[in-house]
């Protein structure tokens, strides 16, 4: 996982351990997570959302303004599979960042051709 760059992408399971070697350690999933990370093996991830071609999302963005991972993410740390849990519309991130008072200019979000 990058340390965290622009795009951060699905992370290796040793990262996931930081956690779960305590949380939900007993999970079925979690200890198939946990046999990835002990053999330094790759997780075969299935994706579970992908942004528009026409939408730049930057995780460092979010993250240098404090914005958590379970903002999004639901509690991680607690879960044994991932899903989509927030609204990633137009709207749904225009109202997130409203409520932040965030920027609301088109191209912090669009690649807009001149």
């Amino acid at each position: 996982m990058p340390d965290p760059g622009e795009a951060i992408t699905i992370p290796a399971a040793t990262k996931c351990m930081v956690c779960h070697r305590t949380i939900k350690a007993d999970s079925p999933a979690i200890k198939e997570l946990s046999a990835y990370a002990a053999q330094k093996r790759s997780v075969p991830w299935i994706r579970v959302f992908e942004l528009p071609s026409w939408v730049v999302f930057s995780h460092k963005t979010h993250l240098d303004v404090g914005t958590k991972c379970e903002e999004c993410h639901g509690p991680v740390a607690e879960r044994d599979r991932l899903s989509q849990d927030i609204d990633l519309s137009m709207r749904g991130c225009m109202d997130c960042h409203r409520a932040k008072k965030a920027t609301l200019d088109c191209a912090a979000c669009h690649e807009l051709k001149n």
